[in-house]
């Protein structure tokens, strides 16, 4: 009979993503991740797998944390343009924190492993498809709701909002203020919804 497991699943996987948010998944070794999530070898082989396994598991986590809030902003069904605006204002706020200025893990994975490992990359590919669908929806509602310029489809609008949202992460990585990203995204957010 197999023995149950002996840690706090999920504080496990905060402690490997923490790992795999700083160091990239290449840097980030197998030692590394079982001395952050405080277990050993058979405990992570039973509980996910392997690497690869534990990290597509981090990857859900991260999504349904970190991004669940953005999701739940553009679901604004009373002032989706608002909704957008909020989901901008809280990526600039966060992005002071420590933890946010390392970029966003599903973009930093799309960058690192698309020459790599294929099927990871497409993991967190995918689930930026899921953010750039929520856009996209926010944008059509607005658009019904007469808040936002309908001279651009709610699908190119949705897009160039999630280009730019991608955009910010990689900016704040490299280091830029976060009142030059604003002014960056001024211009676009002024465009899509004139006040």
């Amino acid at each position: 009979m197999a023995r149950p497991l002996q840690f706090d699943r999920q504080q496990a996987l905060n402690a490997a993503m923490q790992v795999f948010w700083l160091q990239g998944y290449s840097a980030s070794s197998m030692q590394l991740l079982l001395d952050a999530m405080h277990i050993n070898r058979g405990s992570l082989y039973a509980a996910f797998g392997d690497k690869a396994g534990l990290f597509k598991e981090v990857i859900d986590h991260y999504q349904r944390d970190m991004q669940g809030i953005v999701f739940e902003i553009l679901a604004n069904k009373d002032n989706p343009a608002q909704g957008i605006r909020d989901v901008f204002e809280i990526t600039l706020f966060m992005l002071n924190h420590d933890e946010m200025a390392m970029g966003c893990l599903l973009v930093n994975t799309v960058n690192e492993l698309s020459a790599i490992d294929a099927d990871l990359r497409d993991y967190a590919s995918e689930k930026l498809s899921l953010v750039e669908g929520a856009f996209i929806k926010a944008c059509e509602r607005a658009q019904t709701q007469k808040q936002m310029n309908t001279t651009i489809s709610a699908d190119e609008a949705g897009k160039m909002l999630m280009t730019c949202m991608i955009g910010l992460r990689v900016q704040s990585r490299r280091g830029v203020a976060e009142s030059h990203l604003r002014q960056s995204i001024a211009p676009l957010l002024d465009l899509l919804m004139p006040a």
